[in-house]
């Protein structure tokens, strides 16, 4: 009956973190309306497309000051890493359709070993904490099987990836080659000479608009690692997410991230391992307004514990936003999350203010879903100090962060 009782609790929470996780003190002071507005290292969370806006490197903290172990978010590491490139625009484009292609085969190809499935459309509901999922305790022999299967799969996948690796390799030789013979726009990359680090001194913050004009079209390619922790009494749990996003001057922008849940319930040891992923992206048709899309939990695995059958993992939501800047001073967003009710959750919305009170202090204000949130920053030469206030719901919940841009 106890591990009944603290496995339902983890149940619980997980089945929290898929609506309430707190991730990033800025975000949370806008009302969580940052779908379209994601460009700083939190975006692998918000919509990962983000990452590859305002280049720059990057790494951010988060942690709540008070009401802690309430909702998954209590502590968070993000780290970001955007470069920008001189490039053709027929090159974007054609490397973003090959990753993509190369992307949908290899999701395909795990679909059918049973690794991934999709995740709308799917019959009956995501886990509930009032149904009978709980891990039975029956031994170690499914995680023996699945670490076996899963390095069959991975010998696999690796030949497989050779051959495509190769096959790639030359089309995109072939396909570079073409486009120089026929080209006469000077580029970086005809003549090759990229600028991979472009130091920032074109948008030296987020909120301030471009100091100078491009000479020449450039594509932006950014890697983000997202860290959350949760550690209470009764369970701890590791929340890891690598993101890759790709975009072109700073216009559209798209990006996936799959996350990685690890979670151990501490009286028993029972360990519970699964993995989704999320896609999203960003489009600016002017300077003043961006638009955003991103489906969180496209695909999904089932959560495999060490004791017990597997239990399906958590339920998609496709979110919705835009984001305003009726001067380079102010932001204004809105966010629909949850647009198509998944799982039997209502929509929520979201609205947010973002304005710049002087050169380095800027302030927040927001609703989530009517609760009402507020945030500051102060930035001091490399470093942003982050400070939101969670009502409503959120019980009055303080959040202080930071981030550090080398």
């Amino acid at each position: 009956m106890t591990k009944k009782i603290v496995a339902l609790t983890l149940i619980l929470i997980f089945s929290a973190q898929g609506v309430f996780a707190l991730m990033g003190t800025r975000p949370l002071g806008m009302g969580g309306a940052f779908t379209a507005v994601a460009d700083d290292p939190t975006a692998a969370y918000w919509n990962p497309a983000g990452l590859a806006l305002n280049p720059e490197v990057a790494l951010s903290v988060s942690t709540m000051g008070n009401n802690q172990n309430t909702w998954i978010g209590d502590n968070t590491l993000n780290l970001k890493m955007c470069y920008e490139t001189e490039m053709n625009p027929f090159v974007w484009i054609a490397g973003v359709g090959l990753a993509s292609a190369l992307a949908f085969q290899g999701a395909l190809y795990l679909k059918d070993k049973g690794v991934v499935q999709k995740n709308w459309g799917r019959g009956g509901e995501a886990p509930q904490p009032d149904e009978a999922l709980t891990p039975q305790a029956t031994g170690t022999e499914e995680v023996v099987s699945l670490k076996q299967e899963l390095k069959n799969l991975a010998k696999q996948i690796g030949g497989d990836a050779k051959e495509t690796a190769k096959d790639v390799a030359r089309s995109a030789r072939d396909t570079a080659k073409d486009i120089a013979r026929h080209t006469t726009v000077n580029v970086g990359l005809f003549p090759y000479s990229p600028r991979w680090y472009r130091p920032n001194y074109e948008r030296p913050n987020y909120w301030e608009q471009p100091a100078i004009e491009h000479e020449s079209t450039k594509a932006q390619f950014a890697l983000g690692l997202s860290w959350l922790h949760d550690n209470t009494s009764q369970q701890k749990v590791n929340w890891y997410t690598l993101s890759l996003a790709s975009g072109f001057e700073q216009r559209i922008a798209v990006g996936l991230g799959v996350n990685l849940y690890d979670a151990t319930d501490i009286s028993t040891n029972n360990r519970g391992i699964g993995a989704d992923l999320d896609v999203g992206i960003i489009a600016k048709p002017v300077e003043y307004i961006a638009v955003g899309l991103t489906t969180k939990r496209v695909l999904t695995t089932d959560i495999h514990w060490q004791s017990g059958p597997p239990t399906r993992g958590y339920p998609m939501s496709v979110n919705a936003g835009i984001a305003v800047k009726p001067i380079y001073s102010l932001t204004l967003a809105a966010d629909l999350h949850n647009i198509f009710n998944q799982n039997n959750q209502t929509a929520t919305m979201h609205y947010g203010a973002e304005a710049v009170l002087l050169p380095g202090l800027l302030a927040r204000a927001g609703l989530d879903n009517n609760s009402k949130t507020a945030g500051l920053s102060l930035a001091v030469g490399n470093l942003i100090i982050d400070y939101a206030y969670l009502g409503g719901s959120y019980n009055r919940t303080q959040m202080v962060g930071g981030s550090w841009r080398f």
